[in-house]
Parts: C-alpha cells; structure tokens; sequence
C-alpha cells in the first residue's frame, strides 16, 4: 500500500468521513494506548495495532492493539478488550459507529488500502511521544500489506 496515493473524489469523500469518526473517538484511544505503554515490560519490543477489515468486506472493520515480544501473551490476555482500539459494528439502523458506506466500485483490497491509510494516519498522533522505547506499528492480518510504523518510532 502506497500511503501516497492520489485520491479520487471517492477517497477523499470516504476517507474525510471516516476520520471525522475516528477524531470523535481519539481521546478514548489515546487513553488505551497510555495504558498499552503504561503496561509494557522490559520483554515487551513493541506494539503492532492490527486493522481488521471484516470478511464479509462489507465496510465493518476493528483496530485492536497487541504487544510484540517475549512478554506478549501475557500482557495481550491481562489487557483484554482494553486493546479494541475502534470497532465498526452492524447495528439496528446501519453502522455503529455511523461512518461513511464503502462505495460498491472498490475491490476488497482497494477498501483495505484506504482503510489502512487512515487509521494509519489517525492513530499516529495518537502514539504517546514518550513511547519511544518501544516499536509501533500498524498493519493488516494475514500479510496483505506492510507494516507502517507509529508516532516515536517512525
């Protein structure tokens, strides 16, 4: 994924409403992400935040946060749901949040780049600055895509 991609009317429109969503939500995931560092150990590397697009490629997705290093099972399982940074759910009366639809012409993996390319964006400022000791980054599951590193430590 090119994070450099020229946008069409498209992207942009789709990209802009979902970062007015995602904004909403920032002080709640930067309070998550102090306690992600805060929970850190000497064994810990790093902290990979994995984008989940949903199978269906619908347009419902999640952000989770998880630790990389000789410590990250037990630290990944003593946090919890603590690491769901954002979640895109099914509701009653559409999406829970309430961000833009997927338009019907992106591939699966068109949908993924962009997503990818603004929690990317989003989620970097969100970093604390004084995580500097450990490695951040954001990626998809399943290798489709690069990992992109995060606030200190790009």
């Amino acid at each position: 994924m090119d994070l450099d991609v020229p946008e069409d009317a498209d992207r942009a429109r789709y990209r802009a409403g979902l970062r007015r969503v995602l904004d909403e939500a920032s002080p709640a995931v930067a309070r998550r992400l102090g306690l992600i560092r805060d929970a850190a150990t000497a064994r810990t590397d790093g902290v990979i935040i994995d984008v989940f697009p949903d199978q269906e490629g619908d347009g419902t997705f999640a952000v989770w946060a998880r630790f990389d290093g000789a410590d990250s099972f037990a630290l990944d399982r003593r946090l919890g749901d603590e690491r769901q940074l954002f979640a895109v759910v099914h509701g009653e009366r559409g999406w829970e949040p309430a961000v833009p639809a997927r338009p019907g012409s992106w591939s699966d993996a068109e949908f993924e780049d962009v997503l990818l390319a603004t929690v990317v964006e989003w989620i970097d400022a969100l970093v604390p600055a004084d995580a500097a000791r450990l490695y951040w980054e954001a990626t998809v599951p399943g290798g489709t895509q690069d990992h992109h590193p995060l606030g200190p430590s790009r």
